[in-house]
């Protein structure tokens, strides 16, 4: 008799084992997505936080060159040249200079916005679109001068599939495949030696 009670209690611990690995397995399933959604967020937010730093430091450096060079004194024409060039340097890797929608370069008022009409813009390659509004011979140096402003307007393209699924349920005709970013900075030009 004995031996029929061990078996019995075999049967059921040996049952119990199997519903406990599939309890295990159910829960792994409905954890699995959530967890992966946490990492390509994780994964896409430093990604765009690495684009974002690097645009921000391309664009300092070019609105510092601009303050520097003022208005280019005997060479005023190749100022945005220049500052178009110190802005691509910053580019740096992640960051491709195709996905540069356009840059801009323009007098900044007291609040550090555009002033009406006093804008350049120009595309990824340097090439200026429309005319220019603030050519580099009328920008005023010094102490009582102009302030530069320098920015950069950026399509980013996301690297994980998350911004698909968020489309999926947020809506968008495609879903989420570029952002746009932008950044500005905006100097005092300095005063010429």
């Amino acid at each position: 008799m004995k031996r029929r009670a061990i078996g019995a209690v075999a049967v059921v611990r040996g049952r119990i084992r199997s519903a406990e690995r599939g309890q295990a397995l159910i829960e792994f399933t409905l954890i699995l997505p959530v967890f992966l959604l946490i990492l390509m967020g994780m994964l896409e937010f430093g990604s765009a936080y690495d684009h974002k730093t690097a645009m921000a430091y391309a664009v300092r450096e070019g609105a510092r060159v601009g303050a520097t060079l003022g208005n280019g004194g005997a060479y005023p024409d190749s100022v945005d040249a220049t500052i178009l060039a110190a802005v691509q340097r910053g580019l740096t890797d992640p960051i491709l200079v195709e996905n540069i929608a356009y840059i801009d370069i323009f007098k900044a008022d007291a609040a550090g916005k555009p002033v009406s009409g006093k804008l350049n813009r120009y595309d990824r390659y340097g090439l200026l679109i429309g005319t220019a509004g603030w050519p580099a011979a009328t920008r005023v140096p010094g102490l009582s001068g102009d302030s530069i402003g320098v920015g950069v307007h950026y399509d980013f393209h996301p690297v994980t599939p998350l911004t698909n699924l968020l489309g999926l349920f947020f809506g968008g005709n495609p879903p989420y495949t570029t952002i746009p970013m932008a950044d500005v900075t905006v100097m005092h030009l300095e005063p010429t030696p």
